[in-house]
């Protein structure tokens, strides 16, 4: 019995330790504060967010000790630390589909900021702040990304609540899971299957989806906040980032725009939208 509760001890160590460490850094005047981040390509985006809220230096932890004393990223190590945070070291992660399933005690209160996107790669794909980049960058093309997500947005709706519902359980999560709901959306259309704004392609993804649901019971609960028109949203973040990037690409063709650095990537906004919003009044609460 000693061995074990001594072992318990020690693997609570590493996360306390850090985390009076990271208190401690952030308690100097160097810093605004220490935010523990899943990964070193979530500083560009949350960086964007903070200086906005609070311009100044930020020191970001990309990865730390797991209870096992390992190196470990990622937003189940960020959550380790739910005990120890303050207004000066707090954690940023992806909302994934935690939000949605009602997974509790996730926010700003706590100081946990987060995406309320599944990451934050769906914010640069935003649809009306996304399809006016897209006109600015390429103002000749009739490819409507707006309109073309909101299409898209309403095919994956139904699918994400199954995706919601059955991944609560082991065995219902066999049925229907993130790598099958992927399986359904092609990431590179063809030029062709851009004609139309995309109906072609639109088709073929709800096809793929019927096809694929065809087995599971025809009614499923909904869920707050995810609609019809936010669903995109909510979809792995990269996944979308992949689909939008090569349509964009394929659009700026022959005009010597690079859709991903000079639309694409550009997109970091504040306002406009309820789900940036949410975010932004989070990071207001913390670093008040």
């Amino acid at each position: 019995v000693y061995g074990t509760n001594h072992k318990v001890t020690m693997a609570m160590d590493w996360i306390r330790k850090q985390a009076r460490l990271y208190q401690n850094l952030a308690r100097t005047m160097r810093y605004q504060a220490v935010v523990h981040l899943e990964d070193k390509e979530d500083e560009y985006f949350w960086d964007y967010q903070l200086q906005s809220v609070k311009p100044g230096r930020y020191r970001y932890l990309y990865y730390s000790k797991s209870d096992k004393g390992t190196d470990s990223r990622g937003c189940e190590q960020c959550l380790r630390f739910r005990p120890y945070l303050t207004d000066r070291f707090f954690i940023c992660i992806d909302s994934d589909l935690r939000l949605l399933r009602g997974e509790q005690g996730l926010m700003a209160a706590n100081h946990i900021a987060q995406t309320y996107t599944y990451s934050w790669e769906n914010h640069l794909c935003e649809a009306a702040h996304l399809n006016e980049r897209k006109d600015k960058a390429i103002p000749d093309s009739d490819f409507d990304l707006q309109a073309f997500l909101h299409s898209f947005s309403k095919i994956v709706y139904k699918p994400l609540l199954y995706l919601i519902q059955c991944g609560a359980d082991s065995s219902t999560n066999q049925l229907w899971n993130v790598s099958k709901f992927n399986a359904c959306i092609p990431l590179q259309p063809s030029r062709s299957d851009l004609v139309d704004n995309a109906a072609g392609y639109l088709a073929k993804v709800k096809e793929n989806f019927n096809k694929a649901l065809a087995t599971l019971p025809s009614e499923v609960k909904t869920v707050e906040p995810l609609t019809e028109e936010n669903a995109y949203l909510h979809m792995q973040g990269h996944q979308l980032y992949k689909l939008v990037m090569h349509i964009g690409s394929m659009l700026c063709g022959g005009t010597g725009i690079a859709f991903k650095t000079d639309v694409l990537d550009k997109g970091l906004h504040t306002n406009g939208y309820e789900e940036i919003e949410s975010l932004q009044s989070d990071l207001q609460y913390i670093l008040k």
